[in-house]
């Protein structure tokens, strides 16, 4: 059954973003082009967010920046990390929205690009999912003893073999589940910055940003008391709220018409 379900967990993954970019199309008639800027501008942010990244925990590891106390360890990564995914993202999205799609203004023409934003992460994390899914299921009945690898590292890899093949049902379609809330929360992000550089109101950049963050921040302080599981009930409760902003922020975000119900 694991193999049926964990299959299901990618191909979600890899499709939902693909549905939903068609639905929006057909239902609004929207370019493609959007979808694609939205994906564009999530990769641009993490070409300079990882790298960031990776140097800060570089510098903490060195003894370069001063690391915080152990006590505080979680809450300062949580912050930390939280703070750098709203930042990079979010001014990501304003760049685009101020000086490439300057012609875009309306609410569902956000949709397409949270669309493409969020779910060029979830394709490619599906991708990943599904390069696990064939690698560990070839490894399954193999015998690992008899592979090219070094004997110290065998016994690791049976384990990671054992824990993927004996997981709880539910573990093999949390990516798939993930990615649904994920998805609801990156479609809004977008409109909240759309909003701010089309009806000039910059504070929703900034509400934006530190909403990412909560979110993300939430999820890496609860992680190791909660696990996944957990964490994800908690995100689901960020995502329902995120729908209720996304759909009142509609109705200032609709095209403007004149007296005879005409758009200009």
């Amino acid at each position: 059954m694991l193999a049926v379900t964990y299959a299901i967990n990618f191909l979600g993954m890899i499709l939902l973003p693909i549905l939903l970019g068609i639905y929006l199309s057909r239902r609004f008639k929207l370019s493609w082009r959007l979808f694609l800027a939205g994906a564009l501008t999530f990769i641009a942010a993490q070409v300079i967010h990882l790298p960031v990244l990776t140097g800060l925990t570089a510098l903490f590891n060195a003894g370069v920046l001063p690391a915080p106390p152990q006590a505080w360890t979680t809450l300062f990564n949580a912050v930390t990390l939280g703070l750098l995914a709203g930042i990079f993202e979010e001014t990501a999205r304003y760049i685009l929205f101020k000086f490439v799609l300057k012609k875009t203004r309306i609410w569902n023409e956000g949709l397409m690009i949270g669309t493409g934003h969020g779910g060029i992460e979830a394709i490619l994390l599906g991708l990943a999912a599904a390069v696990s899914y064939f690698t560990l299921l070839t490894l399954k009945d193999a015998n690992l003893a008899s592979l090219s690898i070094p004997a110290d590292q065998v016994s690791l890899l049976q384990q990671q073999v054992s824990e993927y093949w004996s997981a709880p049902l539910y573990m093999s379609l949390l990516g798939f589940v993930e990615r649904i809330f994920a998805m609801a929360m990156q479609i809004t992000l977008s409109v909240m910055v759309l909003r701010s550089v089309t009806l000039e109101q910059p504070l929703w950049f900034w509400l934006a940003i530190l909403w990412h963050a909560l979110v993300n921040g939430t999820a890496t302080y609860l992680l190791p008391t909660l696990g996944m599981a957990g964490v994800e009930i908690v995100i689901a409760g960020f995502a329902f709220v995120s729908l209720i902003i996304l759909f009142t922020m509609r109705p200032a975000m609709q095209p403007k018409t004149d007296e005879a119900g005409i758009a200009p």
